[in-house]
């Protein structure tokens, strides 16, 4: 019987500000939509290594690849100004 993919849990934070933390929430979405490593690379059109570095967090992983990922799964990163200091956050 094939392995069966486990839900992870996303990071329960208000900005995403570490490699760490982007690839917790690439990964909990991945699980969450129950596929495997190799299947959502393919859907994102990176290599498996890719994603795994990018779920470990691995800062040294292309922000094209990194793109590819979000957009393959649906996560949009957005940005805001902040109203008190007018200074982009």
């Amino acid at each position: 019987m094939p392995k069966r993919v486990k839900a992870t849990e996303a990071p329960n934070v208000s900005a995403i500000a570490s490699p760490e933390l982007l690839g917790q929430l690439i990964k909990a979405k991945r699980t969450g939509m129950k596929l495997k490593l190799r299947d959502c690379a393919a859907l994102c059109g990176v290599g498996i290594n890719t994603l795994s570095r990018l779920e470990r967090g691995n800062p040294n992983t292309t922000l094209a690849a990194t793109f590819s990922v979000l957009q393959g799964l649906g996560i949009q990163l957005t940005a805001k100004a902040d109203a008190s200091t007018e200074e982009w956050v």
